[in-house]
């Protein structure tokens, strides 16, 4: 959530608290991308818990070293490139010979909000990842790999497959590259053996490079590229985004659990086994975009993992590659702190972003529409705080009851506010009213407000959720503003049945527009629940003075 926000709902809430004294005080009362297309797509697959299925080892075949005098540029090869198309129920994959690894991802069950898959990477000439050594001079990118196999389909349930790659120098070193892809999980196995350092003259170390941005997938540029970022989890989770004249360039040493590229709702991440990295490297460009309509600055980014070596002798290394959604059930699986991706608050509010991303999806394998299952949700929060609601309905009246002689102590000491706060608060004791009962279940609500905010504009369950008519995404604001109009409506309503102080009666009509002004920004998510409960609350409050006065009624009879 924005600084700014954070401010602006800050201060509705306390202008709600305090409106009364405010008003006293001043003297007033007594935020698509285009489609993208690729003729040659892949096919690889991902599952959200780590497979026990045998791997079936597709095995090299004793001739497949490429003579050092084939490992040219790209740009100069004679060498025809290579593609080796992968498909599985999630993933389209493209493999390249030039550099040996990944040019092609595409996610099957995502999609941009005009038409066509979500694309994850995409680049003719490179791959990832990448690996590079001294300063990036040299880079298996300009290299030339071999690999013997075809292109192949994975359904569900299928045994892994994996792919390999070596380039060979002609000098007794090699760089081997085995890719195992998994047909049910957003991540592919990596293993990387250099055979023969000292015959590549490396330098100590080799960075593990991600450099493929992926292109924005939301309507909104502005607020997509925003999340744009290189991210790892050292002591804690950081993420790297410190431009300095349109350009980044940051290097964080220390051990390194994982690093990477995000964005809004999706990530690409790379996660040693043997050993944890000896740091992260950021690197980016910046440039302001303008146009009629917007204003936003794009991004281009690339995260590297450093990783030591020795100067001679071989070296392996084994890595995740997770490639998909910032979805926190699939990520915390990784149990390697990766759900830190999914923003969901802070500290004090974390605990309920996970709670209503826990709960709402299970109400919706039973009512599979979210506007429906907020609805739902608004009812529940309702039910539980009744207890609250009720006292505040009985504070009210109380309150109300007393209007007369808190009327008769303010006339009495106008010009004393010191015996006039000590009277008036002798007056609540003895009949047993306390002025800011009215509030208590507002206050339970925040921690829900705010989680609410988070979980609908940054998790990825409900991207695209749709409503009815023309809501049909849930995450961003009501385009035609009706849900916000709405809520300003039943609030005047719910406001205007239960003021007891004919002082704030201009509360009635500026708080509505306040939070309407305010509400009309915010996911039509939250607004649709803020203002299922404003209707909940005007029908509890009926359900509630009916019962009182039953109950008055009753007393009187019985007196009688």
């Amino acid at each position: 959530m924005d600084k700014k926000t954070i401010i602006a709902v800050v201060i509705c809430v306390v202008l709600l608290l305090f409106w009364g004294k405010v008003m006293e005080y001043l003297g007033f009362v007594d935020p698509p991308p285009p489609q993208q297309t690729q003729e040659q797509v892949v096919d690889t697959a991902i599952a959200q818990q780590p497979s026990t299925t045998p791997v079936e080892t597709i095995p090299m075949a004793a001739d497949t070293i490429i003579p050092a005098q084939a490992t040219m540029a790209p740009g100069d090869s004679l060498i025809p490139k290579k593609t080796i198309q992968v498909t599985t129920p999630l993933y389209k994959l493209a493999f390249s010979n030039y550099g040996g690894g990944i040019n092609y991802i595409e996610l099957l069950n995502y999609q941009y909000h005009g038409n066509g898959n979500v694309i994850l990477a995409e680049s003719s000439d490179n791959v990832v990842p990448d690996f590079e050594t001294a300063g990036g001079t040299y880079k298996a990118n300009r290299l030339i790999f071999q690999c013997d196999q075809y292109g192949f389909d994975l359904g569900t349930g299928d045994s892994p497959r994996k792919l390999t790659y070596i380039y060979d120098n002609g000098q007794g070193g090699r760089i081997i590259k085995t890719y195992t892809i998994n047909p049910d999980r957003y991540d592919i196995e990596f293993d990387i053996t250099i055979v023969g350092i000292e015959s590549f003259r490396f330098e100590r170390d080799y960075q593990l490079a991600w450099g493929i941005t992926p292109s924005p997938t939301e309507e909104n540029l502005k607020d997509d590229y925003d999340y744009f970022k290189v991210v790892a989890m050292m002591d804690d989770d950081v993420e790297l985004d410190d431009f300095e004249n349109g350009r980044m360039s940051e290097d964080i040493p220390g051990g390194t659990t994982w690093a990477g590229v995000r964005t809004k709702y999706f990530t690409a991440v790379m996660m040693p086994h043997n050993r944890d990295g000896d740091g992260v490297m950021a690197r980016g460009i910046k440039q302001k975009i303008e146009s009629e309509d917007d204003s936003y600055d794009k991004r281009e980014l690339t995260a590297l993992l450093n990783m030591q070596i020795p100067s001679m002798g071989t070296v392996s290394d084994s890595y995740t590659l997770y490639a998909g959604p910032i979805d926190y059930n699939i990520l915390k699986k990784y149990d390697v702190g990766l759900e830190e991706l999914t923003s969901l608050g802070w500290v004090i509010i974390k605990p309920f972003s996970i709670a209503i991303i826990w709960l709402l999806p299970k109400i919706y394998s039973v009512v599979p529409n979210y506007g429906i299952v907020v609805l739902i949700f608004s009812l529940l929060v309702k039910i539980i705080i009744y207890p609250l609601s009720r006292k505040q309905t009985l504070a009210m009246t109380k309150m109300k009851d007393l209007q007369p002689k808190m009327k008769k102590l303010q006339e009495k000491f106008k010009n004393d506010p010191t015996r006039l706060n000590k009277e008036m608060m002798k007056l609540y004791k003895e009949a047993g009213a306390n002025p800011l009962s009215g509030c208590l279940p507002i206050l339970p609500q925040m921690p829900l407000f705010f989680a609410l905010f988070t979980v609908f504009k940054t998790t990825i369950e409900f991207r695209g959720a749709s409503f009815l008519g023309w809501i049909t995404d849930l995450s961003v604001p009501d385009p035609l503003y009706v849900l916000p109009i709405i809520m300003v409506v039943t609030m005047f309503f719910q406001q205007k049945m239960t003021m007891t102080d004919p002082k704030q009666k201009m509360m009635i009509y500026i708080m509505p527009i306040f939070f309407g002004w305010l509400f009309m920004n915010f996911p039509a998510g939250l607004v649709l629940y803020w203002t299922g409960f404003n209707i909940l609350s005007f029908v509890e409050t009926i359900y509630i003075r009916k019962r009182m006065d039953k109950t008055a009624v009753t007393v009187v009879e019985e007196g009688d």
